[in-house]
């Protein structure tokens, strides 16, 4: 996949799931043709299992010869083709082989060999067939039938992609999963994944999850997918495709969707995903039968409306598609972060459940969200990696460490190690206890309790507003959190925020929960009165790693990609109002920069680019 997937999922608008049974080719090229104009180059499809396998040793030649015209139209279009097996789930529904009889499909041997004949006879037919794209195992198979332990879902996922593989080396596979991996101990682990995919996927809606309680085109939300997928980049040490992402227009207006597709897109370009596919290409006119009949705002996640109409979403991802082509951003590779946030040892299975990875996932993303509004790129890396930590980052960041699961012993040796050669260490405190802390940070411990009150704040050095807010109240998911009291050795202790010189780098301690607190706070990124980013800023002044090309501002993202003779920035408004930002460009040469999402030059005064972004914009801008 050496250029940038940008297409849909895909079921025909007039017949939905039923696709197979009632096959339209003349319906199915015309949907194609329109991809094809609104500049898409992938489309995912699923072979519905009961249509391919009606048997445990049969195959349908009639689901064959159906596939086989769907590959000629794709071809026709120049649309790849991404085929989805086992799609046993599908839009709230399950659809069963009625031969199953609830035999286990990871596990029992019948089942297993029954999956293995169904992908060997693909990969048998297929290994040379150019206009597929990839193999993906399933769709988000967990939903369908939870696999009996995290061995059961490991074995699966190892038989059926060597098998694959046996019979067509040239196709890469992966799986289908969804953001309840990250958030849930189920048993699709990121990682065991990773273990023999190709790539990761990742199907990420801020609809569907507590941690974006604002509107769809937030900050909050339209950040929720690139974090996703770097999260599950970090997990799994591979590339990930966001396979999945989107929005229903009966939960939300077109110009809100508009606007979360346009920053969500770009914002995923700027954090390296491989490709982007919306779910789904049109809205479904069959709304009286399963799975619409049950679950009525799926019928509403198309990009085009039942009567062929483009949507403004799908105005927005035909653009989108135009302007990553035009750019030719698979010409170019990302400038390398220099700033990691720490991934728990104990993400899935921390011994204090009040610390799962719903929570864990919780921190990392306000983590993110603070890293990105303070204008640094971040990669999220495992414990296992901060040995070769200090040769590729300036500062590590490890939100809201608890009293165990985050770290082991060893671990912190190696983050003091980190900061003594010159890294700077940032820490915020959630119950971390261990021998050292006090050198660390250069302070001693008095105690750790509850605050007295209902406000929090922390004390950044040289900022004007001191960032603060509300105490979250008490849940069954969220205990009261104690606060830590420190002892500083001089004047380095701010109120909740200590500094000091450790070797010869830094080491920061925020001494209260403050990621933890911001993900369980509504609003607490649209409050302007509270520049909680500053906390992070400050590090980065520290570490020496705030750009020297791009002012600052808070909700414009900016991510620099070049090549040997080439320079382009991916900037994202992340915010629903007009923002500008300035960015300091070479005046030798006379060549403008130039915009390709307007493929327009943009004028420059005095070395300087004034680039103002409409609500929710991004932009690919090419700097001599």
């Amino acid at each position: 996949m050496d250029e940038f997937v940008c297409g849909v999922n895909y079921w025909p608008r007039e017949s939905g799931v039923h696709m197979w049974k009632e096959w339209n080719p003349e319906s199915v090229d015309a949907e194609f043709r329109q991809m094809g104009a609104l500049s898409l180059n992938a489309c995912r499809v699923f072979l519905l299992w009961e249509d391919f396998q009606p048997g445990p040793e049969t195959m349908s030649e009639e689901a064959m010869g159906k596939f086989d015209e769907l590959v000629q139209i794709a071809r026709r279009h120049r649309i790849g083709l991404i085929p989805t097996f086992f799609t046993g789930h599908m839009s709230g529904e399950n659809w069963d082989v009625p031969w199953r009889r609830d035999r286990d499909p990871y596990s029992d041997p019948g089942m297993l060999r029954a999956q293995v004949r169904l992908v060997r006879e693909f990969a048998r037919r297929y290994r040379g067939e150019d206009a597929i794209l990839f193999w993906d195992l399933a769709n988000e198979p967990d939903v369908f039938v939870k696999p009996a332990s995290v061995d059961a879902a490991w074995l699966w996922t190892h038989v059926l992609y060597r098998e694959i593989k046996a019979h067509d080396p040239v196709h890469p596979v992966t799986l289908g999963i969804h953001a309840w991996s990250l958030f849930t101990p189920g048993p699709f682990r990121v990682r065991d994944v990773a273990e023999v995919c190709d790539f990761l996927c990742m199907h990420p809606y801020p609809s569907y999850t507590d941690l974006c309680p604002e509107p769809l085109d937030s900050l909050r939300s339209s950040y929720f997918v690139p974090f996703a997928c770097k999260l599950t980049e970090g997990l799994g040490r591979k590339k990930v495709l966001l396979e999945e992402f989107g929005s229903t227009t009966q939960m939300a207006s077109e110009d809100v969707e508009a606007r979360f597709f346009s920053a969500a897109l770009y914002s995923a370009l700027a954090n390296e995903v491989t490709g982007a596919l919306a779910w789904c290409f049109g809205d479904f006119k069959r709304q009286d039968r399963l799975p619409y009949d049950s679950t009525p705002y799926e019928a509403g996640f198309g990009i085009t409306a039942v009567d062929g109409r483009v949507k403004k979403k799908g105005e927005v991802l035909a653009s989108f598609a135009r302007t990553v082509k035009a750019a030719r951003m698979s010409e170019l590779s990302p400038a390398p972060a220099r700033a990691a946030i720490l991934i728990p040892r104990r993400y899935y299975d921390n011994p204090d459940p009040e610390n799962g990875p719903e929570r864990n996932a919780a921190v990392l993303f306000a983590s993110f969200i603070l890293a990105k509004r303070a204008g640094i790129d971040v990669d999220f890396i495992t414990v296992d990696e901060l040995e070769g930590a200090a040769r590729g980052f300036r500062a590590i960041f490890v939100p809201c460490a608890t009293r165990r699961g985050t770290l082991n012993v060893t671990d912190f040796a190696a983050l003091r190690a980190f900061a003594e050669a010159g890294g700077t260490l940032y820490c915020s405190y959630d119950g971390l206890a261990v021998d050292g802390m006090e050198d660390l940070f250069g302070a001693s411990v008095t105690c750790a309790s509850t605050p007295q009150g209902d406000v929090w704040s922390v004390g950044v050095p040289g900022c004007e507003r001191t960032p603060a807010g509300p105490l979250p109240k008490p849940t069954p998911a969220l205990l009261a959190r104690k606060h830590l009291s420190l002892s500083a050795y001089g004047d380095s202790l701010n109120s909740g925020f200590i500094v000091n010189q450790y070797g010869r780098g830094h080491s920061l301690l925020v001494t209260l929960p403050f990621e933890l607190y911001l993900a369980t706070t509504p609003y607490a990124f649209e409050q302007a009165q509270h520049p909680y980013h500053e906390v992070y800023s400050y590090v980065a002044s520290l570490a020496g790693i705030r750009s020297a090309h791009v002012e600052p501002n808070p909700a414009v993202e900016v991510r620099e990609f070049a090549s040997p003779d080439r320079r382009a920035l991916v900037v994202v408004n992340h915010d629903p109002r007009q923002q500008t930002v300035r960015i300091a460009i070479p005046q030798a040469g006379g060549r403008p920069a130039w915009s390709w999402r307007r493929n327009a030059p943009l004028p420059s005064n005095d070395g300087t680019l004034r680039l103002t972004l409409g609500p929710s914009e991004g932009d690919i801008v090419e700097i001599p």
